[in-house]
């Protein structure tokens, strides 16, 4: 396992670099940057599922103990700069193009989203249904699509990520600028919505199983990055001084991080802090530290399919066995996930270029008739 790691360990040490001293780096949080950090956890994330499947695995083998210590203490922070940096980037969008953008969000967003989940969901119940031949009743099936239920996919994200995006358009629609208010409002919605499943987690997980705490621990993290968008400017004010108030502020953020880390099992509001100051912590690296690499470019840039497509090949080789040999298996299944995320982003490209761009010529159109 621990060899998985230690070569992406590599990829990301060989394309750092810093700035000299009392430099900073101006557009660290440009949406290159961010797909790159999403790209180290989309491989991370892709390891911990794959462990999921190899249930013979030996978690203290010397070989493997590191690692499974690593994804223990990890656990839900491999998806919160996923959170983060999504809501980073729609107030960032907010700002740029106004209120239009916020109106486009039920089809851009979470349409545009939820119809490519959907179409990503017929290979799941192909393996799921054909293959595997489970069973699910027409109501479970109907709530897959939500992402509450599951067959065979990652779902509880997408479930959270629909949600979101209700909750964002809720927040901001009622404001013209981009400014603290519908940040402000975004974020009580938004605790509000994991007040709810909070205090109906028995009911919720009486319905399906494997709902818990980990569906919505980490759901502020998203506000809180349209919180920091709102804040940059000020806290980069601030930061990039001088390398002194910069190590000070990274040095906080790291020290509370590590608090709530100790905490986050006591209460839910200490895991929600927990994810927000690992995501503050790499926010505040990223001013000094920089990361360039090809690699985890692609990864950033083909989240999506990769994130949900890898567990087809992940259950098609665990079908015919292949998952007994565990370094056979997490390679064969990459080089598949990759591939199939390929095909599918092409698709997915052409389907959106029929139905949104179009769309948008429409509206331009008409905006300029009047």
């Amino acid at each position: 396992m621990i060899f998985f790691v230690i070569i992406l360990v590599a990829i990301v040490c060989g394309g750092m670099t810093a700035a000299k001293k009392n430099e900073f780096i101006p557009n660290y949080c440009a949406p290159k940057n961010t797909a790159t950090i999403n790209g180290i956890f989309s491989v991370l994330i892709f390891l911990s599922h794959s462990t999921n499947y190899t249930y013979w695995i030996d978690k203290t083998a010397p070989l493997n103990e590191p690692y499974f210590v690593m994804k223990a203490f990890l656990g839900q922070l491999v998806v919160v700069t996923y959170l983060f940096f999504s809501g980073y980037g729609i107030m960032e969008s907010y700002k740029k193009k106004g209120r239009d953008y916020i109106k486009a969000i039920p089809v851009h967003r979470l349409f545009k989203t939820w119809l490519h989940f959907a179409i990503a969901l017929i290979p799941f119940a192909y393996v799921f249904l054909v293959m595997y031949e489970r069973e699910k009743t027409p109501l479970q099936i109907l709530l897959t699509f939500t992402g509450f239920e599951a067959m065979g996919n990652s779902n509880w994200y997408m479930f959270v990520t629909f949600a979101l995006y209700v909750i964002v358009f809720l927040g901001c629609i009622w404001f013209k600028k981009a400014n603290a208010f519908p940040a402000i409002l975004t974020t009580v919605l938004t605790a509000g919505f994991l007040l709810v499943l909070h205090m109906n987690k028995d009911y919720l997980s009486s319905i399906n199983t494997s709902f818990d705490s980990h569906w919505y621990n980490t759901i502020l993290c998203f506000p809180a990055g349209m919180l920091f968008s709102v804040a940059k400017p000020l806290v980069d004010k601030i930061l990039m001084k001088n390398d002194v108030l910069w190590f000070t502020g990274l040095f906080g953020s790291a020290m509370l991080f590590f608090y709530f880390s100790g905490h986050r099992f006591d209460r839910i509001m200490a895991h929600t802090l927990f994810g927000i100051f690992f995501c503050t912590t790499i926010v505040v690296l990223m001013m000094k530290v920089n990361i360039r690499s090809t690699i985890l470019d692609w990864f950033g840039e083909h989240i999506f399919s990769f994130f949900i497509l890898q567990r087809i090949p992940f259950m098609i080789f665990m079908y015919f066995k292949l998952n007994r040999n565990y370094a056979l298996f997490v390679i064969l299944s990459f080089f598949a996930t990759v591939f199939l995320s390929v095909i599918f982003d092409e698709a997915m490209a052409k389907l959106d270029s029929v139905l949104f761009k179009k769309r948008t010529k429409k509206k331009e159109l008409k905006a300029e008739a009047k």
